[in-house]
This record gives structure tokens, C-alpha cells and sequence, in this order.
């Protein structure tokens, strides 16, 4: 199984930090990864994350800033067949669009400790 996991690049960086944390849990569970890189031209960034979302199982996605790439991938993920698992902090606002998406886990955190228990209790799950 292979996880494609994403957040927002564009306006801050803000959450790009929890990435690696992520790719450890997802790692740890025995998934291949794929976690997203910036930089690249429109269309290499393009051809690359359509690649690499066609080629996985699961899409994890931590979406607690808006972002049109973030939500262009969630919604390339399910008519290609993906789970998902929605991340986002606390206070954060989330497309009821995605939270009702069939075969999505939503996970609401406060801190980076509860990001990491609670995506530890969804892939066990799957």
C-alpha cells in the first residue's frame, strides 16, 4: 500500500514541518510514501502529483489552511479509488464536501502528539 501525502505550500509553510512526522508514522505501519515537493514548473508539478496520486492507495492530507492544490489532489484521489485521511487543527474550517466524501477518515488534532495518535489508530484500521 502506498500513501501520497500533501498540505498546503503555496501561502505559508506553516504545516510542510509535520510532514516527515507523518511519513515516520505512515513508514512505521509498513507503507510506501510519497510526500509532496514544491518547486518545479506548473507542469512538472502537475505531471509529478498526478503520478504519484494515480500510483497510491491513500492520499493523507492535512488541510487546516485552504488550498486550491491540496483540494484539486483530495478530489483527483476519489474517482481513482483512494482513501483518505483529512488532518486538520483544531479551529480549522473544512469543505463539508470532503468530510462527506465516502472511504475519508476525518482527524481533528490539537497538538502535533494527537496528529500522531490518531492517524496511529486510522492506519491501523485500514
Amino acid at each position: 500500500m502506498k500513501a501520497y501525502i500533501t498540505c498546503p505550500v503555496t501561502l505559508t509553510n506553516k504545516r510542510i514541518d509535520f510532514l516527515p512526522e507523518i511519513e515516520k508514522i505512515v513508514k512505521f505501519k509498513g507503507l510506501e510514501t510519497f510526500v509532496i515537493k514544491a518547486g518545479g514548473t506548473p507542469e512538472e508539478i502537475f505531471d509529478r502529483d498526478y503520478n504519484q496520486i494515480k500510483s497510491s492507495d491513500l492520499i493523507i492530507a492535512e488541510v487546516s489552511e485552504p488550498s486550491h492544490g491540496v483540494g484539486i489532489e483530495i478530489g483527483m484521489s476519489f474517482p481513482l479509488g483512494l482513501k483518505r485521511i483529512i488532518l486538520f487543527q483544531k479551529g480549522s474550517v473544512v469543505t463539508k464536501l470532503v468530510q462527506g466524501m465516502p472511504d475519508t477518515f476525518i482527524v481533528e488534532y490539537e497538538e502535533i502528539e494527537d496528529l500522531k495518535n490518531n492517524l496511529n489508530e486510522i492506519l491501523e484500521k485500514l
